[in-house]
């Protein structure tokens, strides 16, 4: 859960940097993720909706306004798998979302192996204004089991300075912007 580590702290800390205060925001579930939950108590009036039970745990002793997803709690990822009957998403106006991913290519966009995961992360891109994926440089160049969103639906990829400069130019040519931490 913790490879990588330093580098999700970076990009964690890059991706708080976009969070402001009064702002409505999704942190999905995942190990990059939850280190933004360290990096956003400080802020005024945020309302943090989350899948992630690590999320929650951080943020639970905080100012923060937290609303969960309701559905399956998957163990092994301490998330839940939220299912449209459970928890209406229609509700949600969430300005910023920060989405994890297991893969990334330019062809195929952002994937996931699990696929309770990434319908949940496409339901919660479909409603976000702005979408980040956060992801350290080892998912670059990885198409894995389940397709989540096309760069087209990814408004920002934040990720360490590890990734190859033959990404950083193949980003260029998409309207997705590349964010190095």
């Amino acid at each position: 859960m913790f490879s990588q580590l330093k580098e999700k702290e970076m990009i964690a800390q890059k991706c708080s940097e976009y969070i402001n205060d009064g702002d409505c925001i999704y942190i999905d579930s995942g190990s990059t993720t939850y280190q933004i939950a360290k990096y956003i108590k400080q802020k005024k009036k945020l309302t943090v909706i989350t899948s992630s039970i690590p999320v929650v745990n951080e943020l639970v002793n905080s100012d923060i306004e937290l609303l969960i997803i309701g559905g399956k709690v998957r163990q092994n990822e301490q998330s839940i798998v939220a299912f449209d009957y459970l928890f209406n998403f229609s509700e949600l106006n969430i300005s910023k979302a920060f989405i994890c991913a297991s893969g990334i290519t330019i062809e195929k966009g952002i994937s996931d192996y699990n696929l309770d995961e990434a319908n949940t992360r496409k339901k919660i891109i479909e409603l976000s204004k702005e979408v980040y994926v956060a992801a350290d440089s080892t998912k670059f160049g990885k198409d894995v089991t389940i397709g989540i969103a096309s760069l087209d639906k990814i408004d920002y990829i934040i990720t360490d300075h590890h990734l190859h400069k033959d990404f950083i130019y193949a980003y260029k040519e998409t309207n997705t912007n590349l964010i190095i931490s």
